[in-house]
């Protein structure tokens, strides 16, 4: 092998310009490639962390299922014991923990039990403590006895006219 020619020099010449354009292109094919996986790979977690996030909320989805399915059998029942909806009425009743008499607790209850089936209270909380420290709930009031502390949250449900 003698001193290349000029013409094999130029082809070298060629040859490694070629062979640096397909390695830059090379390079940039795997560079594409390296940011669609790094997208993939986000998509990916973001798809597992939604499904995970949806099985979590799979007992609240099955229970709210059960109590709409407990919604329909109970309108059911209503409407062949012949309830209608629309001649009911219902009044919020929220008394926060306050202060009162024995006597005024006793008229209160009895108000909210009263109606004999025509009217019914729903509680949602009901709260009954003694404010007098030798005090109890089922034991005759002392003359000093400073009354009770009553709070009740629910609804209350009345007919809007007297059944004949």
């Amino acid at each position: 092998m003698g001193v290349p020619t000029k013409s094999q020099r130029a082809a070298r010449l060629v040859a490694l310009a070629c062979a640096t354009v397909l390695l830059a292109v090379g390079v940039w094919v795997a560079r594409d490639g390296l940011l669609q996986l790094a997208f993939e790979r986000r998509e990916a977690a973001l798809a597992s962390a939604r499904v995970s996030a949806l099985r979590a909320a799979m007992p609240e989805v099955l229970k709210r299922e059960e109590y709409v399915r407990l919604a329909d059998q109970a309108r059911t029942a209503a409407g062949q014991l012949g309830f209608d909806p629309a001649a009911w009425a219902e009044r919020r009743i929220n008394r926060s923990a306050t202060p009162i008499s024995r006597d005024e607790a006793a008229e209160l209850l009895r108000q909210m039990g009263a109606g004999g089936g025509e009217r019914f209270f729903a509680g949602e909380s009901f709260e009954l403590a003694v404010l007098s420290r030798d005090a109890g709930l089922f034991t005759p009031p002392a003359a000093d006895d400073k009354g009770l502390l009553f709070s009740v949250n629910g609804t209350l449900y009345f007919p809007l006219a007297r059944k004949p």
